[in-house]
């Protein structure tokens, strides 16, 4: 059985240690087709790195000798094309860039990656040259395409560019006048010498990935014969893995009894992202799909946590996603995500760092990043709906807003209302104590107090690898506002959770028999069901302001 490649990036070693590929290689032909000079975006840990490297040894010159080997099980081996190991390839990854935020850190670490790439190209190719390691990368790079040049060499050149935007990440609090001196100088002025070459046909192809495309529009004016291929149909999955990827990947490495449940699994948790309204199907985050079957393959059974802790802190930038700039949209747009999960905004394209961000600037920079995705055009107007795509990322929003609000949730307290949960399947002290939270968070942070708040705050508490819950649950006649199900038999029941909201102006006895009314004729059309699973509760639970009125079990 070959092994799962959780952590290995160089095709070469998957390859030759008898490691699982995914094919992706059907996209060489296309992107060869598209254009010579092209940037692909895509959220962090989705593979982009792996696909460079696959791509070094496709289109390298020395690699010649090695392609039988390396693609012999591949789509590209049946299908070769013209361009098949006829570079000379020169490789820069930007994955290494400091984190550090002070401006001179940057530029070094910048000009060490420079560098790198052309030291390797030297050892590659035998090739003789010397320079200043101390100039600034965007003279290092002028003087080495100058340098081979002259050496009038027998094939182009190949440059491949990984992460070109990961220092964007250490200023990405929004200091513009750093990021205009870093990008808008000396990065800027890196991509325009390379410009220089392709036009002298010196660099026949440039192909880059990365994330965000704040450093790509900054930079792009001294590099404006790129195309960005993105957003185009065509690619939405060249990076990630299909459902019918992964569904391969269950039946080598999962045991029958298991695949159903691993992939209902993956589904909720790491699938989802769609890159253009019209694609046929949603794509899963590949890295955390093999973190997942890498765990199983060891140990024949599921990861308590189904977030990966080498790549948490990837999917911790929301707060300074949400902020940059200063911008006045943030509580808005968290408020509108946690409740709803939606949002509908203009996706957009090109940034300046220097001008105030909008609104739709904000959501599509959360797009960028990988904690929205794309749900459907809305077809009244020119906006794009966007969702949070899986279970992984509203986590990450629920801890942003639990270390947002400085939340600490007693643990004693957790432990009880879920021992009564999971043995009674009653839901008493778990709502005593939703009313305690919400008595405690300052209703500042949402702008419009109802129903959805007390969800959010049910949904938080709820998280427990024994449960699946949803909300807006699809049922007989509606949707359940909390659907509570038992994925272990620690959890012996079921749960179905009615909510009803009154504000404390509105409230009235008469009020409240009509709220309850509502919603008892609502569970009693929901537990006619028959697709739900049983033991099954029911509860009505009605508030009045932030205190709890009304729980009642509906038989």
């Amino acid at each position: 059985m070959k092994k799962i490649p959780y952590g290995i990036i160089n095709y070469q070693e998957l390859i030759e240690q008898n490691y699982y590929y995914v094919d992706k290689t059907m996209y060489l032909e296309k992107l060869e087709d598209v254009g010579k000079t092209l940037f692909y975006l895509r959220p962090g840990r989705f593979g982009k790195s792996l696909f460079t490297s696959m791509m070094f040894y496709y289109y390298d010159v020395n690699s010649e000798k090695l392609f039988e080997n390396l693609f012999h099980d591949t789509y590209v081996y049946q299908h070769p094309t013209d361009e098949k190991n006829s570079y000379y390839v020169l490789k820069f990854d930007f994955s290494g860039i400091s984190e550090k935020k002070e401006e001179n850190d940057l530029r070094k670490s910048f000009r060490n990656c420079v560098n790198t790439g052309i030291d390797d190209f030297i050892q590659n190719y035998h090739i003789s040259y010397d320079y200043n390691k101390e100039e600034d990368a965007d003279d290092i790079i002028r003087s080495f395409l100058q340098y081979l040049k002259g050496l009038n060499l027998e094939h182009k050149i190949y440059i491949i560019v990984d992460e070109y935007d990961n220092f964007t990440n250490a200023i990405l609090e929004g200091n513009a006048e750093q990021f205009k001196d870093i990008v808008g100088g000396i990065v800027k002025s890196f991509y325009a010498n390379i410009k220089i070459y392709v036009k002298e046909g010196i660099v026949g192809r440039f192909f880059a990935t990365g994330i965000c495309p704040i450093t790509l529009d900054s930079m792009t004016t001294g590099f404006n014969i790129a195309s960005d291929i993105s957003n185009d149909l065509e690619f939405n999955s060249m990076i990630g893995l299909t459902h019918e990827e992964v569904k391969e990947l269950l039946n080598d490495v999962v045991l029958e009894k298991d695949r159903e449940k691993i992939y209902q699994l993956m589904i909720e948790n790491y699938d989802g992202y769609l890159f253009h309204k019209d694609a046929s199907e949603r794509v899963f985050n590949a890295t955390l799909v093999m973190y997942l079957l890498n765990y199983y393959q060891r140990y024949q059974s599921i990861p308590e946590s189904l977030m990966d802790k080498n790549i948490v802190s990837n999917y911790g930038k929301i707060g300074n996603l949400l902020k940059l700039q200063n911008n006045s949209y943030y509580e808005e747009i968290l408020e509108q995500l946690l409740k709803e999960g939606n949002i509908s905004g203009e996706l957009i394209n090109n940034f300046n760092l220097l001008v105030p961000f909008t609104r739709d600037d904000i959501i599509s920079l959360l797009y960028y990043f990988g904690y929205l995705t794309i749900k459907e055009k809305n077809i009244w107007n020119e906006k794009t709906v966007f969702q949070i795509p899986n279970k992984v990322m509203k986590d990450a929003y629920e801890n942003y807003f639990i270390n947002l609000v400085n939340l600490k949730i007693n643990e004693g307290i957790e432990e009880e209302y879920f021992k009564e949960l999971f043995e009674e399947g009653t839901i008493h002290k778990l709502t005593s104590y939703v009313t305690e939270i919400m008595n405690q968070i300052d209703n500042r942070m949402f702008l419009n107090f109802d129903e959805k708040y007390i969800q959010f705050i049910y949904t938080i508490l709820l998280r427990h690898n024994a449960l699946s819950v949803y909300t807006e649950y699809p049922c007989n006649n509606g949707y359940v506002d909390i659907c509570i199900l038992s994925k272990e038999e620690l959890a012996k029941y079921n749960v179905l959770i009615e909510l009803k909201y009154l504000k404390k102006k509105e409230y009235s006895k008469k009020e409240l028999e009509n709220k309850e009314q509502e919603g008892k004729t609502q569970l009693e059309n929901y537990g006619k069901d028959n697709r739900l699973p049983t033991p099954l509760k029911k509860y009505l639970v009605i508030f009045v302001g932030r205190d709890c009125k009304l729980l009642e079990e509906i038989d």
